[in-house]
């Protein structure tokens, strides 16, 4: 059962014991003074016709009884009057009533006593007292009998009228406390609880806007107040954790780089001669062999001897980069630089390359020849990836969603793109899709390297074809 609902029957059941015990006073009260101004009425005609009869029946004036019974009768339809002689025998009585053994008996009880008496009866009012004559001998009685009819339907309607007004009271005060319930407790309650399911979805920004000055109004301010705390404590944990990965990210980066660069360092020094040797037997064994068969393979001796050469230097160049020469560079520049170097390779290949240079301020703080390194082999990777009649799009441009704005160099080809389950390893060394082709792994990764060192984030994103981006950070004021 609802607090509303709750609050409202206990209103109303308490506002029924009130008004109906009130109603149940009140009606009493009501007969109370109903009957007394009943026998106040009765005593004093009663009187009045005791004096006036009494006076007729010691005269013997019948006349005048009767005169006054009809006078009587159409004043007062509800009262019948008895006028009985000293034995009890009925002397006159108003027309239409009846004597009856009740009637006598309460005259000779009158004229017995010599006092006037009132009876309430269920049905009847009946007020009897003596007739006397000048010296206070009793000479008759009068009975006065009232019809209390009229009385109990009055009764009625009040007791109506009260129950009518209990009930109403009953159906306006549960209607109020419904009404009221629903404005002060159902509806705040209800926001209250819109507030805390917003705070279990995680969302730690929202708060219930109820401005009220009691105690609803407190619970809502604390429990904004314990939002906007869990807000905060939450957003402090989402940095701590976010900063402890990218630790935990540069740590293996880190640790990769020393690793690679033992890695290069043991090759270049263990197979660095024995490579030579190789190439250099190998190039004498083709230049002076007269066998076609033995010069083929002489040479294939030859070229892989030199693509081994060109992956350690590719490991070294990794393991050991030089520090980068910052200073202010138009991204524009090394980009224009490398398409105009791939323009042939990619016209031989059948690929469009495509160049959208807006021609606005994209200086940055960077190694130009580190850039000139980011574009080609992000344009080399695109190459390699576009089948014949594709095309590779090259944009330079400016996040302008980005706080500050960031300088963004975007790569885009119309290959087959990169399989999501594979987003995660391609900036990995040695990670390649192209193992078959002669790659290495190593391009993404010297890419990302770089961009890290810039200060940068490059991200990729595929579906058609693939698409890298690699956002900048803006000029810095000073250069140290």
């Amino acid at each position: 059962m609802s607090i509303r609902l709750r609050f409202t029957i206990a209103l109303t059941l308490l506002g029924l014991l009130l008004f109906g015990g009130y109603a149940v006073f009140a009606y009493g009260w009501e007969v109370d003074d109903l009957h007394d101004a009943t026998e106040r009425e009765i005593l004093t005609l009663g009187r009045s016709l005791a004096t006036s009869l009494g006076n007729a029946v010691r005269d013997r004036q019948r006349a005048d009884i009767d005169e006054t019974l009809q006078a009587l009768e159409s004043l007062e339809p509800q009262i019948f009057v008895h006028v009985h002689d000293v034995d009890g025998r009925e002397i006159a009585h108003s027309r239409g009533e009846l004597l009856d053994t009740a009637t006598e008996d309460t005259a000779r009880r009158a004229v017995a006593s010599g006092h006037e008496s009132v009876d309430l009866g269920d049905q009847r009012l009946v007020y009897a007292a003596p007739l006397t004559n000048d010296t206070g001998q009793v000479i008759g009685a009068i009975v006065v009998d009232r019809v209390i009819d009229d009385l109990k339907a009055d009764l009625a309607r009040t007791r109506w009228r009260l129950i009518a007004f209990v009930l109403a009271f009953a159906v306006v005060t549960m209607i109020s406390g419904i009404l009221l319930g629903t404005m002060y407790i159902v509806r705040p309650l209800a926001a209250v609880l819109d507030g805390i399911a917003h705070v279990r979805a995680g969302d730690f920004k929202s708060r219930v806007a109820l401005a009220r000055h009691d105690e609803i109004g407190a619970l809502v301010d604390q429990l904004n107040a314990m939002v906007a705390t869990l807000g905060e404590a939450r957003l402090q944990i989402e940095q701590e954790t976010e900063a402890r990965l990218r630790l935990e990210r540069g740590l293996q980066g880190i640790d990769k780089m020393i690793t690679i660069g033992q890695l290069s360092a043991g090759l270049a020094h263990e197979i660095g001669s024995p490579l030579q040797v190789l190439s250099g037997r190998g190039s004498a064994l083709a230049a002076r062999s007269t066998d076609p068969e033995t010069r083929r393979q002489a040479e294939i001796v030859v070229e892989q001897t030199a693509r081994i050469t060109r992956i350690v230097e590719q490991l070294l160049s990794f393991g050991r980069r030089r520090p980068a020469v910052i200073a202010p560079c138009d991204l524009a520049r090394p980009v224009k630089a490398v398409l105009e170097l791939l323009d042939g390779e990619a016209r031989r290949r059948g690929v469009a390359l495509v160049s959208e240079l807006d021609g606005g301020d994209h200086v940055i703080s960077a190694d130009e020849d580190q850039l000139q390194q980011i574009v080609l082999n992000l344009v080399k990777n695109a190459l390699a990836a576009t089948p014949a009649g594709g095309q590779i799009t090259v944009r330079v441009d400016t996040d302008t969603r980005a706080t500050p704005p960031a300088v963004q160099l975007i790569v885009r080809d119309t290959g087959p793109g990169v399989p999501p389950e594979l987003h995660g390893k391609l900036f990995e060394p040695f990670f390649t899709t192209r193992a078959a082709e002669g790659g290495t792994g190593l391009g993404l990764a010297v890419v990302r390297a770089i961009v890290a060192e810039h200060g940068g984030t490059i991200t990729a994103s595929t579906g058609p074809g693939a698409e890298f981006t690699v956002r900048f950070p803006p000029r810095r004021a000073k250069l140290s």
